[in-house]
């Protein structure tokens, strides 16, 4: 069904500013917050991990003469009082209602503002109330569009990516961003998506409409290793293995670099062939798994079929042979669960191990 999306909303409405394609654009870009990220008892440990590296991304496509700046507001302050030519807002469910009140402030005084991420791909028609544009999906090929649309004066309310690649991507914006604010600054992402399909993840509804797991080119991950200063990395993409020959010429090149890394993979990746020694000889240390469950019937429910049949100790034993630390993933919620589902992994992760434990999901399926 084709998506009906209303641009305007009641009240004033921002206007679209002619641009021609010789004058520069004084462009914004906003994480939202949580009112809690501003507090100093939650704000040093849990909201200033990673830096905006989306946000960082889309501004690497403006032109050499426009200005841009990134507010992070889990990290700095973000000032209302001034009137960029475009504000884009990444937006997720958590910070949704911060992000249409800023949307709808800037909007009021006359500001072209688009609006992208998960929430907004999810709840498309909520988040065209708060937009004068709104992006679907990932947006590197659909923002660039939407550049070109703009300073031409016609820009459309809602694009959608036609084409899904990371070639020729360039170098994201690492100048936008006050590293000292993060606790993880070296923080990369080198691949998109995941070529499984899990039910509770986020990957298929976000990724519809095109290929759903796609890489750079190993050439192009290496150089962006290079830039980043320090020894420590942390791979933020979902799924670092998931393409066996990205991921051993990307593992290849990095021998040599003396960096220490970490980086998320399933079960079966880290059982298949011989690429989990290829990454710890490359410098992986810590390793985020994806258990969920340690039932078969909970495993089936959520599609996780990457995990059916696979020896979780023989995983185990296998990182923990290589030295790598593992950061456990759990899912609870699922029909086959009761209440001593809590104890039992609890239990199994100590018992076998398990460094960490970050969070726990819990699931539900409408009917």
């Amino acid at each position: 069904m084709p998506l009906k999306v209303t641009c305007l909303t009641d009240g004033p409405v921002s206007v679209i500013r002619l641009f021609n394609r010789r004058r520069s654009l004084r462009c914004k870009f906003i994480l939202p917050a949580l009112t809690e990220a501003e507090s100093p008892l939650w704000r040093p440990i849990k909201y200033s991990l990673f830096p905006p590296l989306g946000l960082a991304t889309l501004a690497a496509f403006l032109a050499e003469d426009d200005s841009a700046e990134i507010v992070d507001q889990h990290v700095q302050t973000l000032e209302l009082n001034d009137s960029p030519d475009l504000v884009t807002i990444q937006v997720y469910i958590t910070n949704a209602s911060r992000a249409y009140h800023i949307a709808d402030h800037y909007r009021r005084q006359g500001v072209y503002v688009i609006l992208g991420g998960l929430h907004v791909t999810s709840l498309p028609e909520e988040a065209a109330q708060h937009a004068d544009t709104i992006v679907l999906g990932p947006a590197e090929e659909s923002f660039l569009r939407f550049l070109e649309d703009f300073r031409c004066g016609e820009p459309q309310p809602v694009y959608r990516s036609s084409v899904r690649t990371l070639v020729g991507l360039p170098p994201i914006r690492c100048d936008l961003i006050d590293r000292k604010l993060y606790l993880v600054p070296n923080s990369i992402v080198v691949t998109r998506g995941c070529p499984h399909h899990c039910d509770f993840c986020y990957k298929d509804a976000f990724f519809e409409g095109g290929r759903s797991y796609y890489t750079q080119q190993v050439d192009s991950a290496l150089a962006e290793i290079e830039r980043l200063p320090g020894k420590h990395l942390y791979f933020l993409d979902d799924h670092l293995l998931g393409q066996q020959r990205f991921a051993r010429e990307l593992f290849s090149g990095m021998r040599g670099m003396g960096r220490i890394f970490q980086g998320a993979a399933t079960i079966d990746s880290i059982l298949r062939g011989d690429l989990i020694e290829r990454a710890a000889e490359a410098g992986l240390r810590s390793l985020f798994v994806g258990f969920e469950s340690l039932q078969t019937e909970s495993l089936i429910f959520s599609n996780k079929r990457q995990n059916l049949g696979r020896d979780y100790q023989q995983a185990i034993k296998r990182l923990h042979d290589l030295g790598i630390m593992i950061n456990g993933s759990f899912v609870f919620g699922l029909d086959g669960d009761d209440e001593g589902v809590f104890k039992r992994t609890v239990e199994w992760a100590i018992q076998n191990g398990i460094t960490t434990t970050p969070g726990m999901l819990f699931s539900c399926r409408s009917r």
